[in-house]
């Protein structure tokens, strides 16, 4: 019993591995690029809670005597600055995964379309191969009828049935 890849044209197999290429290294940037962006939103997420908190101790442990009133708009400017380096830097990887994703394509998609043609090209002649056969087989079978006398019904039908 033959295995399924032990079926494979050629052509098949060539494609088949060209494909798999392709979809591994587009997994391996998607990936990349997801693990970048984790990455950051972390970094982002515990510089955030560091100042929440750092804030938070401020305002409750900090007797409204003791509190300098400047602290308040220079935290919202810290933030503000957090938040705009946090932005360009969502920005950086999503160029980054967009400059990979095009990298791998002009790397791939060339080849995965030479090799989709090699199949297609091979399945339109394994087609013709087999038309051409099936054809030969009914000529074949035909002559073979022709070969045989027709039985008197048959001949004699355009004269109808004299039972």
């Amino acid at each position: 019993m033959n295995t399924f890849v032990e079926t494979l044209t050629p052509a098949a197999r060539n494609h088949a591995e060209t494909r798999i290429d392709y979809y591994t290294d587009l997994t391996q940037a998607v990936l990349q690029s997801l693990r970048q962006l984790t990455e950051l939103n972390v970094q982002f997420s515990r510089d955030l809670l560091d100042d929440s908190s750092a804030s938070l101790r401020y305002n409750l442990l900090t007797p409204p005597s003791e509190r300098q009133a400047e602290n308040t708009p220079q935290q919202a400017g810290a933030l503000l600055q957090r938040l705009q380096a946090y932005h360009q830097q969502l920005a950086k990887v999503a160029t980054e995964f967009q400059s990979e994703i095009n990298k791998v394509a002009q790397e791939h998609v060339p080849e995965a379309t030479r090799t989709a043609t090699e199949l297609a090209d091979a399945g339109r002649k394994a087609a013709g191969q087999h038309f051409s056969d099936e054809a030969s087989r009914f000529a074949n079978v035909a002559a073979q009828n022709q070969a045989f006398p027709q039985a008197a019904s048959v001949q004699s039908g355009d004269e109808g049935n004299k039972n």
